[in-house]
């Protein structure tokens, strides 16, 4: 057996084993049906227009492969066919016939996809945040709306900006009061530690407050205390009272300030009443033997438009009470002479003749 023959025999065995069948070439001759010719009239058939039947096509549907002749066939092939005339990018296309151009319009497809996928991500982000900042505006509208309610001139700063963000500031409906957020700046040889606190109920002392962040063995919140309290230990060595305490007040020149050292006993809303807060109060302190800070050009002590309050209505009340107890006698001795009064202009008009009344109208 020759070299040739046993080379092919091996390659069949292999193709045998691999599942794979060979069909000679003269079998594939006699396989393959011929093409049948068209004739004259059928080809003059074959350009004509599948719509109208009476002009050559020009224009092939890239969906259904239909040709027409005119826009008017276009449209009628359209609303027969129900064809929307756009081409199928996800149509089967065999091994065969695949060619340069269906792969250019299967990436340029999954482009469009792509770049649809982007685009509704992206809108979807969009419509997230729109809720977010609209939730947001309802909020600060709410918490104003209660802030103001207590006497407080509360006023917030528009969405986004470094304040804002920072204050976490919050009603809760349930508990019926609000929790603020605290800035506090300890003022020692021309120093300044800040720190911002948060979740301080409404209706607690002030004094509370620096109990909390200073003395207290557990404090509540989320502050780095031992490290607040290590740089501020010269303040807790003197006592909270030996702090002089001033509130910022805003919407004002620069420099005012508000001294509530004499409100750390107070309840926190009756603290802040009547007074100027954006987003969150603002208080400097120092020790009663340190110097002012230079941050404050003019301290003004606060008032107190309670007492005004109750003044006001007390001197209502004496004035309704004055009026009650007003003397009878002197309304009796008036509503008396009144009616005297009216009785004789009655009875001098009776008295007069009919007559002499017609006479004065004619003269």
């Amino acid at each position: 057996m020759s070299t040739d023959n046993q080379s092919k025999d091996i390659e069949l065995a292999l193709q045998e084993e691999a599942g794979i069948t060979l069909v000679p070439e003269q079998e594939k001759v006699k396989d393959t049906a011929p093409i049948p010719q068209l004739t004259e009239e059928e080809m003059k058939k074959a350009k004509l227009c599948q719509i109208c039947q009476d002009k050559d096509w020009i224009y092939t549907c890239p969906r259904c492969l239909a040709h027409t002749c005119s826009l008017k066939c276009v449209k009628q092939h359209k609303k027969e066919a129900a064809c929307s005339g756009e081409r199928d990018k996800t149509a089967y296309v065999p091994l065969q016939k695949y060619t340069e151009t269906h792969m250019m319009s299967d990436y340029t497809y999954l482009e469009d996809v792509s770049r649809q996928s982007d685009n509704i991500t992206r809108s979807r982000m969009e419509t997230n945040r729109d809720l977010k900042v609209k939730s947001a505006e309802n909020r600060a509208k709410a918490f104003s709306k209660v802030a103001n309610q207590l006497g407080i001139h509360y006023s917030s700063l528009p969405i986004g900006m470094s304040r804002n963000k920072l204050n976490q500031s919050n009603y809760s409906k349930n508990l019926k009061q609000i929790f603020w957020s605290i800035e506090v700046n300890f003022c020692f040889n021309d120093k300044k530690e800040r720190y911002l606190e948060h979740s301080f109920p409404q209706i607690k002392p002030f004094s509370a407050f620096f109990e909390n962040l200073l003395l207290a063995e557990n404090p509540q919140g989320k502050g780095a205390y031992s490290t607040i309290r290590h740089q501020v230990k010269l303040f807790i060595d003197a006592g909270i009272d030996q702090f002089n305490i001033a509130l910022k007040k805003e919407k004002s020149p620069r420099g005012h300030f508000v001294n509530v050292t004499h409100q750390i006993n107070d309840i926190f809303k009756d603290v802040l009443k009547g007074e100027q807060i954006i987003e969150y109060p603002i208080f400097y302190v120092w020790l009663k033997s340190q110097e002012q800070p230079s941050e404050i050009l003019v301290l003004e002590d606060k008032k107190q438009p309670l007492i005004t309050a109750l003044h006001s209505e007390q001197e209502k009340t004496e004035e309704e009470d004055a009026v009650e107890h007003k003397p009878v006698e002197e309304e009796t001795v008036v509503v008396d002479e009144a009616e005297d009064i009216v009785t004789e202009a009655f009875d001098d008009i009776a008295n007069v003749p009919v007559g002499a009344i017609e006479q004065e109208q004619q003269q």
